[in-house]
């Protein structure tokens, strides 16, 4: 039977139908039915699917990612940082195990001690060649940060794009989209996809404006190849010129759309228009957002229950009856093609209606349909949009079967619960069509962020090699790698904690490093600097950075096992009026080297200067992947006098709600409106 043939659902429907699971396997799906029907309340007759089925020990489709790293690989994790015995990891460690999710993390793991002061006997730079050596990288470094201070150029720690293809091919990409109908560029597009036999021929799309494209672009593209498993059966939708000529450059397949200076409207007839003309030809598909972040592939998902429906659609968090249109699938036939048409013709007859809740309304009235029960019109549906809208009922020829995905499957939500079961994550804000970037830094902090680059850059997003893994990393002692307002140094002094920052943001322009933003912690939470520094103000200055969770990402990690291939812990230690300095490689604390300068040594009488000079110049440093700085000596806003880092500071923006505006919020309960990028104040 041919996969696009319609059956009836019946009781007797199984997802595993046509195959002969094994004894074990029966075993395992009965005792999942009997807990889900003890757990998963009544839902009437909407069909919720969960992953259990799919997500098997014997499961050989793409879903099965097994080159993905263990969360946590204790064995390993031993040999890499300890001795093997007794669990013991580097005090700069905390944020490689500990996420700011993990408020319970250090009281599993043992830490050792915080490596400064050292002990006496270790080495210290005293003789009159290394304090000359220290003063002439402190000259040098005021001289080249003068010249670097303000421009944007941070190349050793930049990006590695995607190779372009020629000329030829780039504007012959353009031609298409700039002359030819949105129609022809489809057939054009679909004669060059592979659709995938073995789920029911489909091929995917997702669709974008520049907002989203300028960052994510490659991303989406790289992982619909390496996770989602439409690799060569996809293609982006173009809402813009900037999207459509970005896509030609680097030979991704696009349709541009004729731009339109209404976007919302212009988004929600798109997906719709785009979605019956795929059915209309008779192509079955996948959507999915470009803010759908997939942590495994739902092809073996597609492959079990399409054939029980017409159309699969993902559902919202915090109501599983309530379709969300971030993530569906179709089959194509004349049901679905009635059901795409009826629904782009409500949008365009009311433009103030919501398209997702105008295709769940269509939906509803084809199952009421499908089930024979009476049909009611929408008269001042509330729900349905932004203000009242009405239309009479859909009375379906051809009614479709709809299934609902479970909410943990496709996790769609402001605060998203990711499961054991989950295959991928839609990031929401409080209202469609908000800025990118707060969806994109909360799937980044929850590790869902694809990366790209894995296998086409040596300077990607998390796949890094050589002089780009230099990465910058704030360690007071004792502050799980963050900034304190809760010490009595520095005790709620919002002067202090923007001199903190701005000196690490002047280090990482010195040091030419990646600045791994640090946690903040306040009276209540641990919390991610973003709620507080305005990120667009640093991009300005030209400083690449990384999120919170970043170094807990095993994704980022130099091996599976190994965060860092060096470190380097660096201090100034009031007790003995120097700065110090501890690399170790691997995190091997027992092949560890050190470095002490006197800070009488050092001929200007601005020992933050001579801070950063260290930092930037020291052969040691240099070489060292990680370097974790402590500030503490700098909280006294009033003693740092340094004409670079004023010249920082002068340029950072910072949220209007200040340091205290927000302190009741934990990371769990974390908005992607939390921020105020491009919003700051100076």
């Amino acid at each position: 039977m041919d996969n696009n043939t319609r059956r009836p659902l019946t009781a007797a429907s199984s997802p595993s139908q046509g195959k002969t699971p094994s004894k074990q396997t029966c075993i395992i799906i009965c005792l999942a039915a009997l807990t889900l029907a003890n757990i998963i309340p009544n839902l009437g007759n909407q069909q919720l699917l969960n992953t259990n089925q799919y997500l098997r020990a014997d499961d050989n489709s793409v879903a099965q990612q097994s080159n993905r790293p263990k969360l946590y690989d204790e064995e390993a994790s031993l040999i890499a940082f300890g001795d093997g015995k007794k669990r013991i990891f580097p005090s700069w460690a905390v944020v490689t195990q500990c996420s700011l999710y993990h408020t319970d993390c250090p009281n599993h793991l043992e830490f050792d001690d915080y490596p400064f002061p050292l002990p006496p006997e270790s080495q210290s730079q005293q003789d009159d060649e290394s304090k000359g050596t220290v003063n002439e990288w402190i000259e040098e470094f005021i001289e080249e940060f003068d010249q670097r201070s303000d421009t944007s150029d941070n190349h050793l720690v930049g990006y590695e794009f995607p190779t372009k293809v020629d000329d030829a091919t780039r504007q012959e990409c353009i031609n298409s989209t700039q002359s030819l109908s949105v129609e022809y560029q489809l057939d054009k597009i679909l004669s060059k996809l592979v659709p995938l036999k073995d789920t029911y021929n489909m091929i995917a799309f997702s669709m974008t404006d520049e907002t989203y494209a300028k960052d994510m672009l490659h991303e989406v593209y790289e992982m619909n190849n390496d996770i989602v498993g439409f690799e060569g059966a996809f293609f982006f939708v173009a809402m813009d010129s900037f999207t459509a000529n970005m896509a030609c450059e680097f030979g991704y397949p696009v349709v541009a759309m004729p731009e339109n200076d209404d976007l919302k409207k212009q988004v929600q007839s798109t997906k719709v228009f785009m979605s019956k003309m795929l059915v209309e030809r008779g192509q079955a598909f996948l959507f999915y957002e470009m803010d759908v972040w997939f942590v495994r592939s739902p092809l073996r998902m597609l492959q079990q229950h399409m054939h029980e429906y017409d159309f699969l659609c993902s559902t919202h968090q915090w109501n599983p009856g309530e379709l969300n249109i971030g993530f569906y699938a179709s089959l194509a036939n004349q049901g679905t093609v009635n059901y795409f048409k009826d629904s782009l013709d409500i949008i365009e007859k009311n433009p103030l209606a919501h398209d997702q809740k105008i295709m769940h309304a269509v939906a509803d009235d084809n199952t009421a349909t499908l089930e024979k029960r009476p049909l009611e019109d929408h008269n001042n549906c509330a729900w349905c949009g932004h203000e009242s809208v009405s239309f009479p009922a859909v009375r379906a020829t051809n009614p479709i079967r709809v299934g609902r995905l479970d909410p943990h499957v496709v996790v769609s939500s402001v605060y998203p619960v990711p499961t054991e079961g989950t295959v991928a994550i839609h990031t929401l804000a409080d209202a469609p069509l908000k800025g990118p970037f707060g969806k994109q830094i909360v799937a980044k902090e929850l590790g869902v962020w694809y990366g790209w680059g894995k296998a086409t850059s040596k300077a990607g997003y998390y796949h890094r090699e050589g002089a780009f893994r230099r990465y910058l990393l704030l360690e007071n002692g004792g502050t799980r790698g963050g900034q304190s307002f809760v010490q009595s140094k520095g005790y709620h002094d919002e002067g202090s904690f923007k001199q903190q920052i701005a000196l690490l943001v002047t280090l990482a322009k010195a040091t030419n490093r990646i600045l791994v933003l640090p946690q903040v912690l306040g009276d209540f939470h641990a919390q991610p600097l973003w709620m507080y520094l305005d990120l667009q103000s640093i991009e300005a200055l030209g400083i690449v950075y990384r999120e919170t969770n970043f170094a807990s990402n095993k994704k980022s990690w130099y091996s599976g096992t190994t965060p860092f291939a060096s470190v380097t812990q660096m201090a100034v230690v009031e007790s003995s009026n120097e700065v110090q300095l501890l690399t170790m490689d691997g995190g091997d604390v027992t092949a560890a080297s050190s470095d002490r300068f006197p800070l009488s040594s050092f001929t200007t009488n601005d020992p933050l200067s001579a801070f950063v000079a260290v930092a930037s110049a020291h052969p040691r440093v240099k070489e060292s992947e990680a370097l974790f700085v402590n500030l503490d000596h700098f909280k006294n806003s009033l003693s740092n006098n340094s004409a670079q880092v004023k010249k920082i500071r002068d340029k950072l923006a910072w949220c209007e709600w200040g340091v205290h505006g927000k302190s009741t919020l934990s990371a769990t309960h974390l908005h992607p409106t939390d921020h105020c990028y491009g919003k700051g104040v100076k």
